[in-house]
């Protein structure tokens, strides 16, 4: 991928794609960072040399303060244009707005060339009303990234608040800088406005009802040790050794199978959307998808000469428990390191 991008620098390292945010002094998030983010999100999908995508901060020490201000505070007077806030004040209305925009959303989710038509018509409108480009590309980016078919690290190297939690809780795991005090916020209420970029929606999914009321209504900051005991954050490393470790996860979660890290991806965000008895046809749906591909009969063909060699030639009468769970670690391990088998790119 080229570095053609004014607020993003990358980077590839064997099959992990680093992805560095810089927007002096300290990366407000912007809208049109928003919409850098999402070319190359859809660019990165289309990739099949990268396995995994890390998203962090180009700028010492910061990851992302929060959302701009100033951008938001638009909002006030360009919602009125559209009339968006006469919309919201019955729940007539309410309604017919939410089913509007649901609606628009799950046209854009089936239709590729209809998310591009309204994006490029809110673009058009943002010189009236930055209103609509503003909620559809954050919603439609942050869609993109959870939605990608690659694994997705947010590796948080500073302070990050507002849009910049949103964004992260948009990937599939999460580190951060643990030894420099660093925070995690979540403090729109501070403000009198509801976290927009998600978080009501995506923090309840991610840690629980009880602990993201708590998070969202008080808008306290979090420390990395916080972030982790309730399930925020992935783990912690000190900034000395942070990129090697994250990278070194990278590497090994780069041996994973991509049709099998897509499926399990669409299984968990569809099915959290469904029933359990829907979403368990999700799950069918997906394992016979896995099963109709070349590299799962050959994955599966290699672990069954595997088992033959070190497995099932097991004497259970005498062998000890001890070098029992020693056999079967060692094939957990070797499957793990993806020593079995390679998948073609």
């Amino acid at each position: 991928m080229m570095n053609h991008y004014k607020y993003f620098f990358i980077r590839c390292q064997d099959s992990t794609l680093w992805v560095e945010m810089k927007n002096p002094p300290v990366n407000f998030l912007t809208v049109a960072m928003l919409a850098e983010l999402f070319d190359i999100v859809k660019q990165v999908s289309k990739d099949d040399s990268i396995r995994v995508f890390i998203l962090t901060g180009g700028i010492e020490d910061v990851y992302i303060m929060h959302f701009s201000i100033p951008e938001l505070l638009t909002l006030s007077t360009d919602n009125k244009k559209l009339l968006l806030n006469l919309f919201v004040k019955t729940r007539l209305t309410g309604a017919i707005f939410k089913y509007i925009t649901t609606h628009t959303n799950w046209l854009m989710d089936c239709f590729g060339w209809y998310e591009t038509l309204m994006l490029k018509i809110a673009k058009m409108m943002s010189g009236y009303s930055s209103s609509l480009y503003l909620w559809f590309i954050m919603q439609r980016t942050y869609f993109a990234i959870e939605r990608l078919n690659k694994i997705t690290i947010a590796a948080i190297n500073g302070n990050c608040n507002g849009g910049g939690t949103e964004l992260s809780a948009c990937f599939d795991l999460r580190f951060m800088v643990g030894d420099h005090g660093f925070t995690l916020g979540q403090p729109e209420v501070l403000v009198n406005i509801v976290p927009g970029g998600g978080s009501t929606q995506r923090l309840p999914r991610l840690i629980g009802r009880a602990k993201a009321l708590e998070f969202m209504l008080r808008g306290n900051q979090l420390n990395a040790e916080e972030a982790r005991r309730i399930g925020l954050i992935t783990d912690y490393f000190n900034k000395s050794e942070f990129r090697t470790r994250v990278q070194e996860f990278a590497d090994l979660m780069s041996k994973r199978p991509m049709t099998a890290v897509d499926a399990i991806k669409k299984c968990v965000h569809d099915g959290m959307e469904t029933t359990l008895r829907h979403g368990l046809s999700i799950e069918m749906e997906q394992n016979i998808r896995c099963l109709d591909t070349e590299d799962t009969i050959n994955a599966m063909q290699a672990y069954i000469k595997y088992l033959d060699q070190h497995v099932n030639s097991i004497d259970r009468r005498k062998i000890t428990t001890e070098a029992l769970n020693q056999v079967v670690q060692e094939t957990v391990k070797h499957m793990e390191e993806g020593k079995l088998y390679k998948f073609k790119h």
